[in-house]
């Protein structure tokens, strides 16, 4: 039960009460009745932590002294039990205060230690929320990152493979050409032959003769070396004598002419060689870069792949998260409420304790004197 508290002691006695004691006689019923009544008037004056049932004793003892000390009423007993109740009655309110005390200290322990525990819930949910928001950001830049490298490498494979493309159109040309003209070369060396050495290419004068248009309107045409040999072979037959007039023997002209297509025609054929090993090394290349890119590609599909799992994973853990700080908070929340409910309830107990407990003791000690007092008078 919760009282109010006023501060008193047998010291702070009201000062008439004093006097009427000094002044009665001890040795009558009725003087007994006034100083026991002088006593309990000034408890119940000063309002010394009583409560309201207390008051209402104190009320019913004072009317019963009253009457004691005009000679109406002999006997004590019944206010002797009265003081008695009023004693135990204190004595109780004391251990209520006690127990209330020891409750509120174990309250304010429990309560601090919850706030405390509350506190490093909200915290370390909060840091874990941080953390999870930054390695969500993060692997949102990561997946962004993969998305435009397969880009890159799809558009740097197309690339590739047009180029790829364009340089194996034009070795199929020039391999074309080159074929052209080492055919080209080789019919006009045979007309060489057939005009310096007739009798070694009867055989194979009617078949040549039937590619020959052919040939001529293709690609020789094309090749500058190829209309040099010619030129050159017109020139020879056209050679005027020397200065000394005598005529240069036709297997000397052939041996330098047929000699020189031999050279283009070994030239021709190296060229188609190295011509062939680019192409080679080309593709190899080619197809490298497509392994490569391939592989680079379906493993930036798989990074991708994991990192858009991880991310919902992360995604549904900061719901989670978001869900179990919100209930730290409250739970915190709570707790802060409960200590200042807990305050509200405590703190007058706590902080007044001394002062009350003194003061029960003193109202104790002033009831004992009265009852002492009617106990000599009924002597």
């Amino acid at each position: 039960m919760m009282t109010m508290l006023w501060t008193s002691s047998k010291k702070s006695m009201p000062s008439d009460a004093a006097a009427f004691l000094q002044r009665s006689s001890p040795r009558t019923p009725a003087s007994k009745a006034k100083r026991a009544q002088a006593v309990l008037a000034g408890l119940a004056a000063h309002k010394v932590a009583n409560s309201q049932e207390l008051h209402l004793i104190l009320y019913s003892m004072n009317s019963k002294l009253r009457l004691a000390a005009k000679g109406k009423v002999q006997k004590f007993d019944e206010i002797k039990k009265m003081i008695d109740d009023m004693v135990a009655l204190l004595g109780k309110e004391q251990k209520d205060d006690d127990t209330q005390k020891e409750f509120c200290r174990d309250e304010f322990d429990r309560t601090a230690d919850e706030e405390a525990a509350a506190k490093e819930k909200v915290a370390a949910i909060t840091a874990t929320i941080s953390e999870d928001t930054d390695a969500l950001a993060q692997l949102v830049d990561e997946i962004a990152t993969l998305g435009q490298e397969i880009k890159d490498i799809d558009k740097a494979v197309a690339q590739a493979t047009e180029q790829r493309k364009e340089e194996h159109e034009e070795y199929t040309n020039a391999a074309q050409m080159s074929q052209a003209a080492l055919q080209l070369v080789d019919k006009a060396k045979n007309r060489l032959k057939k005009f310096y050495e007739p009798s070694l290419l009867e055989t194979k004068a009617e078949a040549q003769d039937s590619e020959e248009g052919t040939l001529f309107s293709s690609g020789f045409v094309q090749i500058r070396s190829h209309s040099r040999a010619k030129d050159f072979m017109d020139a020879l037959d056209n050679q005027p004598e020397t200065f000394s007039g005598i005529e240069v023997k036709k297997s000397e002209k052939s041996a330098g002419v047929i000699g020189m297509m031999d050279q283009i025609m070994h030239d021709l054929e190296m060229d188609m060689k190295d011509a062939e090993y680019e192409e080679k090394t080309a593709q190899e290349d080619y197809a490298k870069l497509m392994g490569e890119s391939q592989a680079t590609r379906q493993q930036d599909v798989k990074s991708i792949a994991d990192k858009e799992a991880s991310k919902a994973d992360l995604e549904a853990k900061l719901v989670t998260d978001k869900e179990t700080a919100s209930s730290h908070a409250t739970e915190l929340s709570n707790v802060q409420t409960a200590i200042q409910d807990l305050h509200g309830t405590c703190d007058f107990i706590v902080q007044n304790y001394d002062l009350r407990k003194e003061a029960r003791s003193n109202e104790i000690d002033a009831l004992k004197n009265a009852k002492a007092m009617l106990s000599g008078a009924v002597m």
